[in-house]
């Protein structure tokens, strides 16, 4: 039997991509979210949260040429 005292530990899901993924990090400013993707040095504006990583993806495939079915995010910092 089994105590009450384990302690779970959330884990980063390893979700299985076909192509690239890329760490992003997400800031809260007055007027919506700024999108930053280190790898890439590059930066995007978006309105809603929910647009985030939509507007990461497309950033990405625009200035690297990947199709934007082959790019995958992971938000490793969010802040705001």
């Amino acid at each position: 039997m089994r105590t009450s005292a384990t302690r779970r530990v959330a884990r980063r899901l390893q979700c299985p991509t076909v192509g690239q993924c890329f760490d992003i990090e997400v800031s809260r400013v007055t007027d919506g979210w700024i999108v930053r993707i280190p790898e890439i040095g590059g930066v995007a504006r978006v309105s809603r949260r929910a647009a985030v990583e939509l507007g990461a993806r497309k950033c990405i495939a625009n200035r690297t040429g990947i199709p934007i079915g082959y790019v995958a995010v992971y938000v490793s910092r969010e802040s705001g």
